[in-house]
């Protein structure tokens, strides 16, 4: 989509690729595969101040509520209704398969997400997604499931999975977005809330949909976390050391990559910077061993944005009291972002690679792309900035990992971790990482896995 929007950008290629694109568009058979063709319009007018022409919006054969906000935030009004909207019947039976592709060729997030409107609701949101998901099986007669996952990643043995690009996942998409038109059409839904629930079918989040891909200069070396948990600790040490030389007067707040990719070998490694109160009652040594449940049950920062498709999101600093672990008095300086707006062409970065800094008792924070990075501003100081590089397998990956690619976060000066007046003078900072190492003897065994945590203090 990106490249597509560089194109339309580029007065040399503007004419030959909008026309292709046209063509493109107008042979689109699903709901979600218009909405992935917009996309790149929509990135170009963000990134290019591109013109769309008006033969965009008169191209579209399967219109959504969702290509019609699109077509809206890129200047366009939609040119034809959603016709052909029926209620399910009352004998209509949902199809066995309906229920098996969730959690497989797609995340569970889209019939979830039904289910949560049917029980508020009384409706039968759940039966008119599958009404809709049986329905456009005819769309592709030949080969309705087309798009094996397990092609990419049966080479690479047990326990890899593929990323979301089947048609199963474009269908059921589909399904979803003719559901919430139902909704809206028939069961009086509040446009609003429709829209709100369109934004779920997103195939990139608006704000990072402009990230592009740059590994830092700073990045460690492949065999700096190799060893027993002291050398991973030097390893952490190294890390943060490298990111004050190359940007003196900065801090790393976050990082999350995989380090080492193999077939035999796969090394993750997560780093984050905490801040701790004199008074607790969990000692250095089992400093750790204790927040290791913190971060798995932690919660994420709440967002939100000024338009449904704003490359701006908001996010909402938590108060202290909210995030503080209440033995150790320790809290974190970053925690991953919320899912309120998805991008599931984005799917490696969530929810374990997108920290941003939590700064309790300031209020609003803005995220926004700025040359290919994200910007976090505090009111109109820039207080961090993260970035974003490719590091894994492509289209597969373990399971165990959280994404095929890296992210950091990094200060700008020492604003974002400024704390209350109210909180005790006494603070200091600490870095908790955690190591997940992957392990086989053969590349068709299943991958053992071990986790490793520590603190590392500043």
């Amino acid at each position: 989509m990106q490249e597509l929007a560089d194109r339309l950008g580029m007065p040399a290629s503007k004419a030959a690729t909008e026309a292709a694109l046209l063509k493109f568009l107008s042979s689109r058979k699903l709901e979600a595969e218009v909405v992935e063709t917009l996309c790149a319009f929509w990135i170009a007018t963000q990134a290019h101040g591109y013109e769309p022409s008006p033969k965009l919006a008169e191209s579209i054969p399967k219109p959504s509520i969702l290509s019609e906000l699109l077509l809206e935030s890129i200047g366009l009004w939609a040119d034809a209704p959603i016709n052909g909207l029926q209620e399910v019947p009352e004998d209509f039976e949902i199809p066995q398969d309906f229920n098996g592709v969730q959690g497989v060729d797609l995340p569970r997030i889209f019939r979830t997400s039904m289910a949560e409107i049917e029980r508020a609701s009384g409706l039968p949101f759940v039966r008119q997604m599958a009404f809709e998901w049986s329905v456009n099986r005819g769309v592709y007669p030949d080969a309705p499931f087309q798009g094996d996952l397990g092609h990419f990643s049966r080479p690479l043995g047990d326990g890899v999975i593929g990323q979301i690009s089947s048609r199963t996942a474009i269908r059921m998409i589909s399904a979803y977005l003719r559901t919430l038109a139902v909704a809206e059409g028939f069961w009086d839904m509040p446009p609003d809330w429709a829209e709100e629930k369109a934004l779920l079918a997103l195939p990139v989040h608006p704000t990072l949909a402009l990230l592009r891909p740059k590994r830092p200069s700073w990045f460690p070396a492949r065999t700096d976390f190799d060893g027993d948990d002291e050398a991973i600790g030097v390893a952490v040490r190294s890390l943060v050391e490298r990111v004050q030389r190359a940007r003196p007067g900065d801090e790393l707040i976050a990082f999350a990559s995989p380090v080492v990719m193999s077939m035999e070998r796969c090394v993750e490694v997560s780093v984050v910077r905490w801040a701790q109160a004199a008074g607790g009652s969990i000692g250095d040594g089992d400093l750790a061993g204790h927040l290791k449940g913190v971060w798995r049950s932690g919660r994420m920062l709440r967002s939100d944005a000024p338009e449904p498709l704003s490359t701006t999101t908001v996010l909402v600093s938590p108060a202290l009291h909210a995030i503080v672990d209440e033995k150790s008095r320790a809290w974190p300086l970053a925690k991953p972002l919320s899912l309120d707006r998805l991008g599931y062409l984005q799917y490696d970065l969530y929810p374990g690679r997108l920290f941003f800094p939590t700064m309790p008792g300031h209020g609003l924070l803005e995220v926004m792309p700025h040359e290919g990075q994200l910007h976090v501003k505090s009111g109109n100081e820039v207080v961090a900035d993260l970035c974003y590089w490719n590091a894994g397998w492509g289209p597969a990956r373990p399971m165990q990992f959280e994404g095929n690619c890296g992210t950091a976060l990094v200060s700008r000066g020492t604003t974002y971790r400024a704390i209350p007046r109210s909180t005790a003078p006494d603070v200091r900072s600490f870095y908790l990482w955690r190591v997940r190492t992957l392990h086989r003897k053969s590349t068709f065994d299943h991958f053992d896995e071990m986790l490793t945590f520590g603190v590392g203090f500043v």
